[in-house]
């Protein structure tokens, strides 16, 4: 955790709630290859780009579980497409430290 947060009761609590859900993902994604078995869904949408706010702008490290869920939902075709459409998103992912 950034030594800033360590001062912010409600940054604290946030990433706190976050690691909570991250376990619950992680355990989810260990049996399946999405969040609701094998079809993927718009959780997993949903849960993908909050994978991608946390690594960029919460400094969050994923693990090898998610890092291989996020390989495959962001080699969708879809997903290749909305990065193509949107270049704002594409480019601010692009700058993400460790990209």
């Amino acid at each position: 955790m950034p030594s800033f947060w360590r001062h912010n009761w409600t940054a604290g609590q946030a990433l706190e709630v976050f690691e909570t859900r991250l376990g619950l993902v992680t355990r989810q994604l260990a049996r399946s290859s999405y969040l609701a078995g094998e079809a993927f869904t718009a959780a997993d949408i949903s849960v993908t780009y909050a994978l991608q706010l946390a690594r960029r702008s919460g400094g969050v490290v994923l693990g090898e579980v998610e890092r291989a869920y996020m390989a495959r939902t962001c080699g969708r075709e879809g997903y290749k497409r909305a990065m193509e459409t949107c270049q704002s998103t594409r480019a601010w992912l692009a700058a993400a430290p460790g990209q």
